[in-house]
């Protein structure tokens, strides 16, 4: 396995395995937003190692950002990192595959003088789920909703972290409103985007799509990184059907 730190365009271009596992999972769409938008804010908002096998092909990653830059609910102590993501393609686990791409992770961190590590550890297994940080030192700082906030120390034992608080705002009636913050940076976020844009369009003048883009300004102003909003109220986690952004949407428009 050849283990890299994600510096070019032709790089970036390879972005998302996750999206490109075989059979290709059908929100496998959504990258034709994410990967424009990872090459755009690499070195910015994100950072990102790649893992490619014996063909060349990308198979797994890890991305991240400085804890500054980090596009996540919080105000976070400087000089640390912040994992937003990691994935190994299905056929390839059980290798080592993941252990060595943390281990070049780690050791770029070290080498550039990085405080820490900060991960929200999940409690769906198969993706981020926190017992697998808890097996590389993680430990939990804080658990909301099932997620568990974990720090791996390198240069300092405890790091700042504070939340910040959701603030969009709630509303009633026709047209709908659906507010989408974000949500390119995962494919599956990414994927249902368009078909938000794709059922408001068709459902028409009962429906309002306002799309704002990720940052510090929405981040302050929502208190949000990334999601959509009906109404004010968040939805659709995970890979979601155009099937199923049509049945919210007609709901929201009856009930309105």
């Amino acid at each position: 396995m050849r283990v890299y730190r994600v510096v070019s365009e032709e790089e970036a271009a390879k972005a998302y395995p996750c999206a490109t596992e075989v059979p290709r999972p059908f929100w496998a769409d959504g990258l034709a937003l994410s990967r424009p938008w990872f090459r755009e804010n690499l070195g910015k908002v994100v950072e990102g190692f790649h893992g490619e096998d014996d063909e060349g092909e990308v198979v797994g990653h890890i991305y991240w950002a400085r804890s500054e830059k980090a596009l996540v609910p919080y105000r976070i102590e400087r000089g640390a990192a912040y994992i937003y993501c990691e994935w190994v393609q299905r056929r390839y686990r059980g290798r080592g595959y993941m252990r060595e791409m943390f281990a070049a992770f780690v050791e770029f961190l070290r080498r550039e003088g990085y405080k820490g590590i900060l991960v929200h550890g999940t409690g769906i297994e198969g993706y981020m789920h926190y017992s697998h940080f808890a097996k590389r030192g993680f430990r939990v700082m804080q658990e909301v909703g099932g997620r568990r906030l974990m720090y791996l120390p390198l240069r300092q034992e405890t790091i700042c972290v504070e939340p910040i608080a959701a603030r969009v705002p709630k509303r009633r009636g026709v047209p709908v409103e659906v507010l989408v913050i974000g949500s390119r940076f995962c494919p599956v976020g990414a994927s249902a985007v368009l078909a938000v844009r794709r059922i408001a369009q068709e459902l028409g003048s009962q429906v309002m799509v306002r799309e704002v883009a990720a940052g510090r300004e929405a981040l302050e102003q929502y208190g949000v990184a990334h999601g959509i909003f009906v109404n004010g109220e968040a939805r659709f986690f995970g890979p979601v059907t155009e099937e199923e952004v049509r049945e919210v949407l007609e709901e929201a428009i009856c009930s309105g």
